[in-house]
């Protein structure tokens, strides 16, 4: 019997085109991204170019990213032989700082860590959200900022569980994370339990419009698209003060997005490369 294969789709990008090829990803339903420099991998190559590996769940989704894709890049499927893909996810992370307090690392990778830093232990697994993506750092920073203790977090889109659980380390009291895959809502559990947070966090594939109550922090990284569709949902769970922060934002999109979430009040946005965080509130009445 032949071992079984992960398929992953490898696409070679230029570097103007690397966050628009990641987002095309994404929307074909990969279940994480890595990227590395072309020399890491190819001898002589172009160093201004990138390559992205998107793992997909089973053969046929990544056969219909692998057509989509190469009608605007060079791409191909790479198989990892399924006892491997436990720990394939793994390459590639490493510590890193956010903000003035946060400091990531994934459980392999000790982290040496400052008198007043806050240690966030986080693995992402299949699941999106290992602070390596500006989309995850951006919202990482608003936390830092804006986290002062006691808040009730609600994190629709949870991937990995990263933000709510980055929200509870700083000194939120609880939080609810969300998301349609089963899969995140169990990674997010696991990180939960290494941050000793569990207690503290609720993960489920809940419907927003079923979650009960209102929080001070809403959190969806998400992306514009969809974000565009949730305007009523998120508002609705949203405190009279509290901070609705939204991410996943190509710059050119903000307008769009902005116009969708009116008349809430734009308080901040956080830029990094093409993509942009918004932080709103409600309307004054």
């Amino acid at each position: 019997m032949s071992e079984a294969r992960h398929p992953f789709v490898t696409v070679r990008v230029r570097s103007e085109q690397l966050e628009l090829a990641q987002l095309r990803l994404w929307e074909l339903g990969a279940t994480g991204l890595e990227e590395r420099d072309q020399t890491t991998l190819v001898r002589d190559a172009d160093s201004g170019g990138a390559v992205v590996i998107a793992a997909f769940p089973d053969e046929v989704s990544a056969q219909h990213a692998l057509r989509e894709m190469k009608s605007q890049y060079e791409a191909e499927i790479l198989y990892v032989p399924q006892a491997d893909w436990a720990t394939e996810w793994r390459r590639g992370f490493g510590p890193q700082r956010i903000g003035k307090r946060l400091l990531l690392h994934p459980s392999w990778e000790p982290a040496e860590s400052k008198p007043g830093d806050v240690v966030l232990t986080i693995d992402p697994e299949n699941a999106f959200g290992s602070g390596d993506h500006e989309t995850t750092r951006l919202v990482l920073q608003v936390l830092d900022e804006r986290v002062d203790g006691g808040e009730r977090v609600l994190d629709v889109g949870c991937g990995s569980g990263i933000l709510s659980i980055a929200a509870l380390r700083l000194g939120a009291t609880s939080a609810i994370a969300t998301d349609i895959e089963e899969d995140s809502v169990i990674v997010t559990a696991r990180n939960a339990e290494l941050n000793g947070v569990a207690p503290r966090i609720w993960a489920s594939t809940l419907p927003l419009a079923e979650v009960d109550g209102v929080f001070d922090i809403v959190l969806a990284n998400i992306e514009t698209r969809v974000l565009v569709r949730m305007p009523k949902d998120l508002q609705a769970r949203l405190a009279p003060d509290g901070l609705l922060v939204l991410s996943g934002i190509l710059r050119p999109e903000r307008d769009e997005l902005l116009a969708a979430y009116a008349p809430m009040k734009l308080e901040q946005c956080l830029d990094e490369g093409e993509w942009c965080a918004c932080v709103l509130r409600h309307a004054e009445p």
